[in-house]
């Protein structure tokens, strides 16, 4: 009989304990799976986080404190929960009582979230993109000027090199055409002047586009008007027609003419330091009493 009764409460404490375990998680829980489970377990679980999960259910009244259990509840091999179903390990505890490791564990996360250093975090963050902006602005300021100003130099440079080209092709133009000019003129004192006359206004108008210093811009304008051949030579001298020597003697001052002038406009092509020296030069020499125009 004694036998059979201490079965029968034996059995009666087990079917107890397995009834409030069966009915320990509730509706609320985090269904299993859920991304919210998911990292509940992960976090509250890891190791460094235990402790604090233990304190803040003890807080919470879902686990034994320290003081009434029998092994401290700060332990991390085992907790005691209130609900009086006996000592059981953390991963025990949140599958059996569900509910209350969810609201520690959410209370916890909640907590550490709110911490001192949250705020601070938070707002490094928010304003990291515009520290970042304000400290490279410096950077992008110069980068961009000195992208617009290689561009400007070498639009510059494009443009000189350009009206080198075209100074270089109008001098060779000309003085083909003079020279071709010339040699018939010797011979026929009616030669046709068109093509020196061509050749000298292509060359004209590129000594007119020469821009820079003062001293550079003055002299191309001077040589465009002081281009030889302007118009054809002379057929007579009075009322007498040139002879043969006369002609070669007018011709070969053209020729000398040509010459100096088109050494003139190369000389254009020098340093702009060169052309900014002799402006300085110029300027200061009109400024000075006395000093010759």
């Amino acid at each position: 009989m004694r036998r059979r009764t201490r079965r029968g409460r034996k059995g009666l404490g087990i079917a107890a304990v397995a009834l409030v375990l069966l009915t320990a998680a509730p509706a609320s829980a985090a269904a299993a799976g859920s991304r919210e489970r998911d990292v509940q377990l992960v976090y509250c679980l890891d190791a460094p986080h235990r402790a604090e999960l233990f304190t803040a259910a003890a807080r919470l009244g879902l686990l034994e404190p320290a003081a009434s259990a029998p092994v401290s509840v700060m332990a991390t091999d085992s907790v005691v929960p209130t609900a009086s179903v006996g000592r059981m390990t953390p991963q025990a505890w949140s599958v059996l009582r569900q509910d209350d490791f969810a609201r520690a564990c959410s209370a916890l996360m909640a907590a550490a979230s709110d911490g001192p250093g949250a705020p601070a975090e938070e707002k490094k963050a928010e304003g990291g993109w515009l520290e970042t902006f304000l400290t490279s602005l410096p950077l992008l300021a110069v980068g961009a000027l000195l992208t617009l100003g290689g561009q400007a130099w070498e639009r510059v440079s494009a443009e000189r090199r350009l009206l080198k080209q075209q100074l270089e092709s109008g001098s060779a133009s000309f003085r083909a055409a003079a020279r071709e000019y010339l040699r018939n003129y010797e011979d026929n004192p009616a030669a046709d002047h068109t093509a020196v006359l061509t050749a000298r206004e292509a060359l004209g108008a590129a000594l007119a586009r020469i821009g820079g210093p003062g001293a550079r811009r003055a002299r191309a304008g001077r040589l465009a008007d002081e281009l030889p051949l302007a118009r054809p030579l002379p057929e007579f001298s009075g009322d007498r027609r040139l002879g043969s020597d006369a002609r070669s003697r007018r011709a070969q001052e053209a020729r000398q003419s040509v010459d100096r002038k088109l050494s003139a406009v190369s000389d254009l092509n020098r340093p702009g330091l060169y052309w900014r020296w002799r402006t300085a030069r110029e300027r200061a020499a009109r400024t000075t009493p006395g000093a010759s125009a």
